[in-house]
């Protein structure tokens, strides 16, 4: 018998003015990552069947605050993830949180010569694999987490991405 598909809740916020985000598109998006982690995600005691994550889309000076508050480093950075994991009855695992700067994924995209799409779901898949427990303090810690990122990455360049988001400056 075939077991069921896993479950995946996404939210996605915006109080970015700056910021026009498709959010369907990267609920999309998510999901895809998530369904690529599921090998990942069966080795997290609680997960069964169903998970939820949510996407908090912020200014530059509020990211700036969160990455000071809470990674001791005063600049701003382009995502943050907050690892939560708990089962909530009616919406499975909670993964966490996951707060992204569009300010700081465009600067990024642009040094790095990516396009704002790709960018940024390379640093979602980033983000989700934190949630999942990946880190990347250590350097083998770091190969593997970033083998990992480029592992989905490619699954995911098969996949037809939409725009999902655009500077209104």
């Amino acid at each position: 018998m075939k077991e069921p598909d896993l479950s995946v809740r996404c939210r996605v916020e915006l109080s970015d003015p700056g910021w026009q985000v498709d959010s369907k598109a990267l609920m999309t998006l998510v999901v895809h990552i998530v369904h690529l982690i599921q090998p990942e995600l069966t080795a997290v005691p609680g997960i069964r069947r169903a998970v939820a994550l949510s996407c908090y889309f912020v200014p530059a000076s509020q990211m700036r605050e969160l990455n000071r508050d809470h990674r001791g480093s005063d600049s701003t950075t382009d995502m943050l993830s907050f690892p939560l994991g708990y089962a909530a009855p009616g919406t499975g695992w909670v993964l966490g949180d996951i707060v992204i700067c569009m300010d700081a994924v465009e600067s990024k995209a642009i040094s790095s010569g990516n396009s704002l799409e790709d960018q940024l779901a390379f640093s979602l898949i980033h983000s989700v694999l934190h949630l999942v427990g990946f880190d990347h303090m250590e350097e083998h810690d770091r190969s593997l987490m970033e083998h990992r990122e480029e592992e989905i990455f490619a699954k995911l360049a098969q996949v037809d991405r939409p725009y999902l988001a655009r500077n209104l400056a």
